[in-house]
């Protein structure tokens, strides 16, 4: 009876029972080295296990429903704390850093890759991928520009590494610079790659400054609709894959925290499941950092080969050094 029960959970449950138990850890640590902090903490342990220990196959679908689905639910309980009017004040704010900081990236990138040699396709998903979203936008664009595995997983690695580098390096570059919650929240939303690393910066930095990058690293993700109109242009796809891609991509978790923040300014939302939902919302970014942790595999991470790599650092420094100047 027992093992008809098992059979019946489903396949993500292994993975995300010990998600959970390394959040709630990480919880802990936090709790009692507040300098580190919880999702450091769970990242690290993350690493710790993917590349120590045996991490059974088992989990990847647990993972892989953490970093995709559960990120975007934690998003959206974060907006009952948000005022729509605020977040428009911020989306204004930032907008045109963020065009910037986009445009820039993918140009600047595509042709330091031209001149190292490194393929333009290669190239493309790696300065989208660092501009925009990370690896939601290097999944979405792959087919537009007929990618192959290998330079997807290429890309894909390269963001993972400087995602991680960037959740290190940001706070103590804010802290450096006296850098308030809000404008670092600001910097963190437009120059983090993925949205997971970027919420989870902004919340290593201050609970606002954590609310502020959410909010602009939303507004950036939505970058990712003209991009993906544009590339079949210059790639010359066949229109059918364009529009799967495209409706793929269209964020709608956007759309569902934009009407929570609007139900939280209406005050259509009682007091005790803001604080419920908000409380669960923090623990499942802890969870999903945990989750990031599992899939960084140093070994692979070390075969990238020195050309990407270096055309990936320099698309890091671009987007970092262009929002930082635009926003002081």
């Amino acid at each position: 009876m027992n093992l008809h029960l098992v059979k019946k959970l489903p396949k993500e449950a292994s993975g995300l029972f010990f998600i959970i138990i390394i959040g709630s850890i990480a919880k802990v640590l936090g709790a009692w080295f507040p300098l580190i902090g919880s999702i450091l903490f769970a990242i690290l342990i993350g690493i710790l296990l993917r590349n120590v220990t045996n991490v059974p196959e088992s989990w990847d679908a647990g993972i892989t429903f953490t970093t995709k689905k559960l990120l975007k639910v934690a998003i959206v309980f974060l907006g009952v704390g948000l005022s729509l009017v605020e977040i428009m004040k911020i989306g204004q704010s930032a907008l045109w850093i963020i065009l910037v900081s986009v445009t820039l990236g993918i140009t600047v990138t595509f042709f330091v890759g031209k001149l190292l040699g490194v393929h333009p396709r290669l190239s493309l998903l790696i300065g989208i991928g660092t501009s925009i979203c990370g690896a939601t936008a290097i999944s979405a664009v792959k087919g537009i520009i007929g990618a192959k595995e290998n330079e997807t997983a290429y890309a894909l690695s390269t963001i993972v590494f400087f995602n991680l580098i960037a959740f290190f390096l940001y706070p103590y570059i804010g802290h450096l610079l006296h850098l308030g919650e809000v404008p670092f929240g600001i910097w963190a939303g437009t120059a983090v790659h993925d949205t997971s690393s970027a919420v989870a910066v902004g919340y290593r930095y201050g609970d606002q400054a954590g609310e502020v990058a959410t909010t602009v690293k939303l507004a950036r993700t939505l970058f990712l609709i003209p991009v993906m109109i544009l590339l079949p242009f210059m790639f010359q796809r066949e229109a059918s894959q364009k529009g799967t891609s495209l409706k793929q991509a269209i964020p709608w978790f956007v759309l569902m925290f934009l009407g929570v923040s609007l139900l939280h300014t209406m005050g259509l939302i009682p007091v005790v499941i803001e604080e419920f939902l908000q409380s669960s919302s923090k623990f499942m970014i802890i969870m999903v950092m945990a989750a990031v942790g599992l899939q960084v595999n140093v070994t692979d991470l070390t075969k990238l080969g020195f050309r990407p790599l270096l055309t990936g650092l320099i698309a890091f420094i671009t987007c970092a050094v262009i929002s930082l100047l635009l926003l002081i």
